[in-house]
């Protein structure tokens, strides 16, 4: 029976929290709001929650619910068969109507029972995975898929085949707007890449455009937001090209927003990205960005309104002269201009700086680009929006069962 203060049905998010990564912090936006309005449950994979995301679930500590125990006790994975109906004990308990998987094609830790809906939202996964068995048993028994953009609908077609019939709904990521916006002085020009330093994000490419600038552009800096692998080769790196003086190393941030509205110009170079939440969260600042044409990073763009969006012609191979950690990740992505999936390449850091180049020498052009950024995020990327529209989707496929 759903509390009578809530609407919709009863709803499960299978999910870890453990980790802060795109989906986590995606899913966390996502229940600080809906979960007021809509009878949302967090189904976790693993006990942990990441401390940075905590303070979100500890207002619904009963809508919180560790798959791994019942009744407060550890299930042994032993005893797969008892672990199974202690889950369908537990989903009985909670009168669950649907469980929603986020992001996760296989190897799923939770019985999946018969009666209750069951929806898969992408986020990414589909770009992983290959259609094994495994993968195409639990894509058979989905009443419904949910996707953060318009290009993980078609990776999950084009790779795992989807069936034509099968209910799917692009509800594109979203976010508050913020209070703090970039101004644009003048006499700044600070250029931001945010992300995991891994082979995948390509946070190199933003350097090697800073070297490029500072021809141009000497005053010009860059800020880098995140931790990873890569990082103590990308400081070698700035050291060994004479840039220490403009790049600093941020870190891991508790306020990235302090960290966006600081900035003059955005890259995000990924050679994958199902959506791209840093573009997102820049644009949101008032900070123009420039991405490469791929995946879901074309869907937020519109180029000389409130960025650039530059075909990626460059081998990704290149990049392996810095290390082969610098080129770890998968190699297939999809291509918005040919509607496939092809051979990932990555954006030219000369092609980068031209365009960083005409931005620092027009604050005026930031600005009004910026300005139309943060209009574009209200009217288009809103948060309640995107929460009604998963809610919808979730009430719709529950009431075709």
């Amino acid at each position: 029976m759903t509390h009578p203060t809530l609407q919709g049905p009863r709803a499960g998010h299978l999910i870890s929290l453990k980790n802060l990564g795109g989906a986590e912090r995606t899913f966390t936006n996502f229940y600080r709001m809906a979960a007021n309005e809509r009878d949302h449950h967090v189904l976790l994979q693993t006990p942990e929650i990441h401390p940075m995301l905590q303070s979100v679930y500890a207002d619904f500590p009963g809508r919180v619910h560790d798959i791994k125990r019942y009744l407060g006790i550890k299930i042994p994975r032993q005893l797969p068969w008892l672990r199974d109906n202690c889950q369908a004990r537990l989903l009985d308990d909670e009168e669950m109507q649907a469980i929603v998987v986020w992001n996760k094609l296989r190897h799923h830790p939770l019985h999946f029972p018969e009666h209750i809906s069951l929806i898969h939202y992408e986020h990414g996964a589909a770009w992983f995975v290959e259609p094994t068995p495994e993968v195409e048993d639990y894509l058979s028994r989905l009443d419904g898929i949910i996707c953060n953009s318009h290009a993980a609908s078609r990776m999950l077609k084009l790779s795992l085949g989807i069936r034509d019939t099968l209910p799917c709904k692009v509800v594109r990521n979203s976010i508050v707007l913020p209070e703090k916006a970039s101004t644009h002085p003048a006499s700044r020009f600070r250029i931001g890449f945010a992300g995991r330093l891994t082979g995948l994000k390509a946070p190199v490419i933003a350097i090697e455009a800073l070297r490029d600038l500072k021809v141009s552009v000497p005053h010009a800096e860059l800020w880098i937001a995140g931790t990873g692998t890569l990082e103590a080769a990308l400081k070698s790196l700035v050291i060994e090209w004479g840039l220490e003086d403009s790049v600093r190393f941020c870190g891991l941030l508790s306020d990235m927003s302090e960290f966006y509205s600081s900035l003059d110009a955005f890259i995000c170079p990924s050679w994958r990205e199902p959506f791209g939440n840093v573009v997102q969260e820049a644009l949101a600042h008032g900070v123009p960005a420039i991405v490469g044409n791929v995946d879901g990073l074309p869907e937020q763009i519109t180029s000389g309104l409130n960025g650039e969006v530059l075909t990626p012609g460059r081998p990704k191979g290149e990049l392996a002269r810095y290390g082969e950690d610098f080129v770890q990740g998968p190699d297939r992505v999809y291509s918005p201009e040919r509607d496939a999936i092809v051979q990932a390449h990555v954006l030219d850091s000369a092609a980068i700086a031209d365009v960083l180049q005409r931005w620092a020498e027009s604050p005026e052009q930031r600005r009004e680009m910026g300005t139309v950024a943060r209009e574009i995020i209200a009217r288009d990327f809103c948060q309640q929006r995107y929460c009604q529209g998963i809610g919808d989707f979730i009430a719709e496929v529950v009431d075709k069962r």
